[in-house]
């Protein structure tokens, strides 16, 4: 037994060891690759072992052969799982791996077979060895393993950049461990470059084997691989679609392959312009502050839209499409809009519900004018506020003969009556002014800031409105009567004022009807007959006028 012997062996056990390490760990990316390349491994050290301690030159061939099965295995799965561990997952699916254990059986079974075809060996060039000169398929099959380790190489760097710090750890280790075997190989198939006088790729695998079980131990290899791309792009429940400018599908996820227009053979096919998301191609869609919302109306389904521009990965105009399900969202807002606007409208109705009763509160409904009982509440400020400077003038108003118009034509004509005059003074009155249906055929009106004279003008002018308006029912003219209370001199309470206006009143209807008076000019030109009061002001003579007489006024 030569020196190289034991430390093959050694290498066996220590690949022997990694594939233990391997078969324990948990699931991840390049860990039935490694495993492969490691067993594979172990059968091309053992060919060695075997073929450096074999006598006969011919089973130092037929272990040379043998090791072929071991030496195209070992880099194909060592690159497969170099890739498959920075991100190139596809690499390790169940046909890939098939066909490596194909290539690498075809491989083995020329190596067997080569003194027949001679396509791997033409000769032998030393016997001791043993060494051989090399025939085409030699180098086919050497020229494609290395062309494989150099593409893992290659697009494993291009993903350091990208990888966490662990995992860029990880990546480097296992660099220099395809960089070490694959050196010494070339080493020594172009430079003739030996190693205790035999081929050094071999030995050259203890440092693989060495830097596997580094990246283990301190680098947590596949123990915290970076296994979250793939999951995250594979269980995501939000669909995820590669789009390249025209409209070709790079990639999706499993759900985007439930959209509507999806499947999995949808990648490389182009959408159709009616698709909904190719209007988030167009260059303006990705500056939208708001994510937009994409509806597909087939599924009955709303998305929120996230726009990825794929300019930093080298794919100009390309773009990453996430769509997040918010179908449960838009249905709770709508119906929150709803119960919104339903609120809103109730809100309304119950503000035009409380005007009305307010309307109905304070207002008279056959002629809208304010009611008696608020008249209780607004005059008496007004009243209260008299001066000499700004006198106010209450006007108490009844309607001549009204009693008759109701006997001789009915209630209604005497409503349209009533309405009429109703009409006159809201059409007279400014926004200071007030008129109030007072009872019966009673109006009473508050004039501020209006003077004796000013009243007699204000009573005149509704008098003539109002005997020229036509009803049709009526053959007469209408007239009225009217009291006048000028505060403060009649009093500054409503009370008074209103005792004063009613006297006033009554002086116009004994006198005639259809004039006015003003209350300390009732007494003028009458006959002084029975006891004398004081008026509401206290300053004044006023008639006590029997009850009797008063009840037999029309």
């Amino acid at each position: 037994m030569n020196y190289s012997t034991p430390t093959l062996l050694v290498i066996a056990l220590l690949a022997i060891l990694v594939v233990g390490r391997i078969i324990r760990s948990p699931v991840a990316p390049g860990r039935i690759a490694f495993a492969l390349a490691a067993v594979a491994s172990v059968w091309w050290i053992a060919m060695v072992v075997l073929r450096l301690n074999s006598a006969e030159l011919s089973d130092k061939i037929l272990f040379n052969r043998l090791a072929w099965f071991g030496i195209i295995a070992t880099p194909l799965f060592w690159s497969a799982g170099f890739l498959d561990h920075a991100g190139f997952s596809r690499v390790t699916r169940p046909l890939p791996i098939a066909l490596m254990l194909v290539l690498s059986a075809l491989a083995g079974f020329a190596a067997l077979t080569d003194g027949y075809h001679h396509w791997i060996y033409t000769g032998i060039i030393n016997t001791e060895r043993p060494s051989f000169a090399y025939g085409w398929l030699f180098y086919a099959l050497l020229g494609g393993m290395y062309l494989c380790m150099l593409m893992a190489c290659l697009l494993s760097i291009s993903q350091l950049k990208r990888a966490s710090r662990l995992h860029r750890r990880q990546m480097i280790a296992l660099l220099v461990a395809t960089c070490v075997p694959w050196a010494c190989n070339a080493a020594f198939v172009l430079f003739e470059f030996r190693l205790f006088n035999d081929d050094p790729t071999p030995f050259a695998f203890s440092a693989t084997v060495m830097a596997v079980l580094f990246a283990h131990h301190r680098g947590k290899l596949f123990i915290a691989p970076p296994i979250a791309r793939d999951i995250i792009f594979q269980i995501l429940p939000d669909p995820i679609v590669v789009l390249e400018p025209s409209g070709l599908v790079l990639e999706v996820n499993p759900a985007a392959e439930k959209l509507t227009g999806f499947s999995a053979e949808t990648v490389g096919t182009k959408l159709p312009s009616s698709n909904p998301l190719m209007q988030f191609l167009a260059a303006n869609a990705q500056r939208e502050s708001r994510k937009p919302l994409v509806h597909f109306t087939a599924m009955g389904k709303i998305f929120e839209v996230s726009i990825q521009p794929l300019e930093p990965w080298g794919r100009q105009g390309s773009v990453m499409i996430v769509l997040r399900d918010v179908t449960a969202r838009e249905a709770a807002q709508k119906e929150l809009s709803d119960a919104g606007q339903a609120l809103k409208l109730r809100l309304e109705e119950n503000l035009r519900l409380q005007q009305k009763l307010e309307q109905q509160a304070f207002h008279d409904h056959l002629t809208g004018l304010f009611n008696r009982r608020h008249a209780s509440t607004v005059i008496p400020p007004v009243l209260s506020g008299a001066s000499g400077q700004e006198p106010v003038s209450l006007i108490i108003v009844d309607l001549d003969y009204f009693k008759q118009v109701n006997d001789r034509y009915g209630h209604d004509v005497g409503d349209k009556v009533l309405a009429s005059f109703a009409t006159i003074l809201s059409d007279s009155l400014n926004d200071s002014e007030m008129a109030f249906r007072h009872g019966g055929e009673e109006f009473l009106i508050v004039l501020p800031d209006t003077s004796r004279d000013q009243a007699l003008a204000r009573c005149a002018q509704w008098r003539h409105e109002y005997a020229t308006r036509t009803i049709a029912e009526l053959e007469d003219a209408l007239s009225f009567s009217a009291g006048i209370a000028v505060a403060p001199e009649a009093g500054t309470s409503l009370a008074a004022c209103s005792k004063a206006a009613d006297i006033a009143l009554y002086r116009s209807k004994i006198s005639g009807r259809n004039n006015d008076t003003v209350w300390g000019e009732h007494l003028d030109g009458m006959a002084r007959e029975g006891s004398v009061g004081k008026g509401p002001a206290g300053g004044h003579d006023m008639p006590v006028v029997p009850a009797d007489r008063k009840a037999a006024l029309p």
